[in-house]
């Protein structure tokens, strides 16, 4: 192995393939911090949306007096939003997968994504529960392919994971990125089902939505103790319906899937929200109505 193989890859360019809420996310990480990113999506519409959503993150950041106005021209220079996945990945260092937390949709869009980028290009997948053992296989250089886990808008830490296959200067190369675009690697040291932070809060998800589910408590309540048991701005719930209640089915449904264990299906009360479409922020509505969803109004802790 070389001495730059062993160091790692230096990550100028990045295919984002997901244009939903963390595709946009990673890509704005990524133009504030100097790294060239095309950003993929299925339409022209969907394409128009995310980069207007892109532009609006800059907008808020510039607003909140994070960033100059300086700063908006060009970061958004070195965003493109593209609709073809060859345009999207050949030719980049990274490639970023963020589509549905769906099993058999990952390894086909790997499969795809391995015929058109180039064999040293390093390839991740951004799910949030799913073994990078199990979606290695699609690629031809497993390698050099890994996880990351992001987080909320205002979550600095990424947990990054390698398998039994991942090259260390692969995981060497992730690291150094995350630190790159301004955020805080947390290495998982051995694969497990949903990365190792990301695994806490699983385990308060599913006892917030069991307590729910079970007529214990509302969302509402529950949100309200936790916030003024933590002191932040958000319960689990309001978090939940940040990530997206179809996100969080589908993950849960991928924990039932791994273990059989009745306890990991998705509750009703998180069935009948996604099959009502009320999918959290993204729709308008989910535990909360938004926007200006009740937990950030006067007198919400209080009960008021």
């Amino acid at each position: 192995m070389s001495n730059q193989k062993a160091l790692g890859k230096t990550i100028k360019t990045v295919g984002i393939v997901g244009s939903g809420t963390m595709g946009r996310r990673i890509a704005f990480s990524c133009i504030l911090n100097g790294k060239e990113t095309r950003l993929y999506g299925r339409s022209p519409e969907k394409i128009q949306l995310a980069i207007g959503a892109v532009q609006g993150l800059i907008e808020e950041r510039t607003n909140d007096g994070g960033l100059s106005v300086e700063a908006l021209k060009p970061a958004m220079k070195l965003l493109s939003g593209v609709t073809s996945l060859d345009e999207c990945v050949s030719d980049v260092d990274l490639v970023i997968e963020v589509v549905a937390e769906n099993m058999q949709l990952k390894r086909e869009i790997f499969s795809a994504i391995d015929q058109l980028a180039g064999p040293e290009t390093i390839i991740c997948t951004g799910t949030s529960s799913i073994p990078g053992s199990q979606l290695a296989d699609t690629v031809t250089h497993p390698e050099n392919f890994f996880n990351m886990n992001f987080g909320g808008p205002d979550d600095l830490k990424v947990e990054v994971m390698g398998h039994p296959l991942a090259d260390q200067s692969t995981m060497d190369s992730a690291a150094a990125f995350i630190k790159e675009i301004g955020l805080i690697p947390i290495l998982v040291k051995k694969e497990i089902m949903g990365y190792a932070c990301n695994r806490l809060w699983r385990a308060m998800k599913k006892e917030v939505l069991f307590l729910i589910n079970e007529g214990h408590i509302d969302a509402h309540d529950i949100d309200r103790g936790f916030m003024l048991d933590w002191d932040v701005p958000i319960g689990p719930c309001g978090l939940m319906d940040e990530i997206g209640l179809d996100v969080v089915r589908d993950i849960e449904m991928n924990y039932y899937k791994a273990t059989g264990d009745p306890s990991d299906h998705p509750p009703h009360v998180l069935t009948v929200l996604v099959d009502q479409g009320k999918l959290g922020m993204k729709s308008g509505q989910g535990f909360y109505v938004y926007p200006n969803p009740a937990y950030e109004q006067p007198g919400f802790l209080k009960g008021e």
